[in-house]
């Protein structure tokens, strides 16, 4: 039997920030570890996963899912270890994943608990098993449609979702252009993910060097940041293109999400398609798409992408670094290994 904790720490909302999160932002909670309740597990949080949609949920205004309110446990995906008594298929010692929270030590049931196999690696049910992996496939399976010869281009290509849109448009046969924020990031996308070609958009020459890389226009636009860079793929759309708003992070960081999306001008000239996807209105695809991501992982067809930050305290900071694009792939943080 695993021994029980006394004690559980987590971190709640304190305050709301305006622009990007920091310590002062949260409280850090300590209350006693009670007994489960009948049918209830306990859970040790081993590594939780960090996304942008956090950092929407800090602030209050009107988007796809609720704030945060003040004193609340903040959200996460996590993978975790069972540490009490056996109910049904969970028993102790076994790993899990759910959507736990920034603690410690968590209280679930099972329904919201999924057994993880040992056929991955841990954190491959963070990131290619979890929200990045299957909005990348839901995303693309029903609206991107992928073909052979056409050009795909995805912002945040070395980000937690860019990243497998990144290899799935290479699957399908596309040319595939990459954006990302560093030319570390750049080379990863293509060294390591196969794309054709990732361009930096903080380099002076990205318009031109955009237009270059897609000389016949950019039939799948993958995008999941908006602002002036979308503005620029805009300028260099294919005659119908598609337009697929898989994410608003530069908006929902900014303080003027007013200016986000300008350049309508061009849309409308390549009588262009415009999809918005959140991947939480689907959730009757979600095994589906968990089937096939398991399966393209099975023939080693994916490779995941991680920043790991150690330290349950890091948490907060970690968020940060995330949001301002210091992360390389999905932000992890570990709290504690696996016993046994």
């Amino acid at each position: 039997m695993i021994n029980i904790p006394s004690h559980n720490r987590r971190f709640v909302l304190k305050t709301r920030p305006t622009d990007l999160p920091s310590n002062e932002n949260f409280r850090i909670e300590t209350l006693p570890v009670s007994r489960p309740k009948d049918g209830h597990l306990l859970v040790r949080v081993l590594s939780v996963a960090l996304s942008p949609w956090q950092n929407q949920r800090l602030k209050d205004f009107k988007n796809y899912t609720k704030p945060f309110e003040i004193g609340e446990l903040i959200d996460c995906d996590v993978i975790g270890q069972i540490i009490s008594e056996e109910t049904g298929d969970f028993s102790p010692g076994k790993l899990v994943t759910g959507r736990l929270g920034w603690q410690e030590i968590a209280e679930a049931s099972p329904e919201d608990l999924q057994l993880v196999s040992n056929d991955f690696e841990e954190t491959m049910w963070l990131t290619a098993l979890s929200s990045p992996g299957l909005t990348a496939y839901c995303a693309m399976d029903l609206f991107g449609r992928p073909m052979p010869g056409q050009t795909l281009v995805v912002t945040s290509a070395a980000g937690s979702v860019g990243s497998f849109a990144i290899q799935l448009g290479v699957m399908a046969g596309m040319h595939v252009i990459g954006i990302a924020g560093t030319e570390e990031k750049c080379n990863v996308v293509e060294d390591t993910l196969g794309a054709n070609k990732c361009l930096n958009y903080n380099d002076p020459s990205f318009s031109e060097k955009l237009a270059s890389a897609c000389p016949e226009g950019v039939d799948l636009f993958f995008d999941t940041l908006g602002a002036n860079i979308a503005d620029t793929v805009f300028d260099n759309l294919a005659k119908y293109a598609t337009v697929l708003v898989v994410g608003r992070t530069n908006s929902n960081n900014s303080e003027t999400p007013h200016l986000d999306y300008v350049n309508m001008r061009q849309l409308w000239a390549k009588e262009a398609q415009i999809q918005c996807f959140s991947r939480y209105s689907y959730p009757e695809r979600w095994s589906f798409a968990r089937e096939k991501m398991m399966k393209l992982c099975r023939h080693g067809k994916l490779k995941e992408i991680k920043t790991t930050a150690i330290g349950f305290e890091n948490t907060p900071m970690a968020l940060r670094d995330m949001l301002s694009g210091k992360a390389l792939g999905k932000m992890i943080v570990k709290y504690s290994e696996a016993i046994g």
